[in-house]
């Protein structure tokens, strides 16, 4: 008995229910520890009943199998599918944009190129399956797809780590230098907008008072080089 052959153009429900079981048969297909693994099957199994949903045009049906998988996903961050992972399946019907994470932000360097390389990867590969119309380009490109998603999965972890190293915390800013007060102050009104005149003259611009620059000190400074003249 010949082997069905690939199909070269899927309608958008075919493509919808092909990329249901890539999925399941990824998560199936992945290395973890036996609690993880236990959500990863209960994950395909509703991909398996929204790709059968899909084959049946029952489009509501298989809306309910994709948010039951979605939930174990987001309940099981282990299993290193992105909270929304389900938009892989359901793009070419609705078509909603391909996952991606919010950006990590990490402070290291080497962290930081290691999420820009991860990301443009991704972003090739989700080109390529946004052109995808056939069974063999789709069965390509999706588990590279989701291979890149797990990596970024990993490194995010790797930066909420690094990111909260004590030597990685983000200094508080320094407060603002306090001025000092004004080297002049006029003795009748206490105003400190004095200004020099002539000679060691000065005068009050508020009270109009004027006298020697010594009658109106309030610091040692003389007028020279005064944080509060100069700033």
């Amino acid at each position: 008995m010949n082997p069905v052959a690939p199909r070269d153009t899927l309608t958008p429900a075919e493509a919808a229910a092909l990329r249901a079981r890539i999925i399941a048969r990824v998560a199936r297909d992945r290395f973890a520890p036996p609690t993880t693994m236990t959500a990863l099957h209960f994950i395909a199994s509703h991909l398996d009943r929204a790709a059968e949903a899909f084959e049946r045009n029952a489009p509501r049906n298989a809306a309910e199998a994709l948010n039951d998988a979605r939930e174990i996903a987001q309940l099981h961050p282990d299993t290193r599918f992105p909270s929304n992972f389900t938009d892989y399946v359901e793009a070419p019907v609705t078509g909603v944009a391909l996952p991606m994470l919010a950006p990590f932000n990490p402070v290291n360097p080497a962290l930081a190129q290691r999420e820009a390389d991860l990301r443009h990867r991704l972003t090739l590969v989700h080109a390529q399956l946004a052109q995808a119309t056939s069974e063999s380009a789709t069965d390509a490109w999706l588990p590279s797809a989701l291979t890149y998603q797990r990596d970024l999965m990993r490194l995010a972890g790797e930066v909420r780590v690094d990111n909260a190293r004590p030597c990685n915390q983000r200094q508080p800013e320094p407060a603002p230098a306090e001025v000092a007060e004004p080297h002049l102050k006029c003795p009748k009104c206490g105003s400190t907008n004095v200004r020099p005149s002539v000679r060691e003259w000065a005068t009050c611009q508020n009270c109009r008072h004027g006298d020697l620059w010594a009658a109106f000190k309030a610091c040692d400074c003389w007028g020279y080089d005064c944080p509060a003249l100069n700033g």
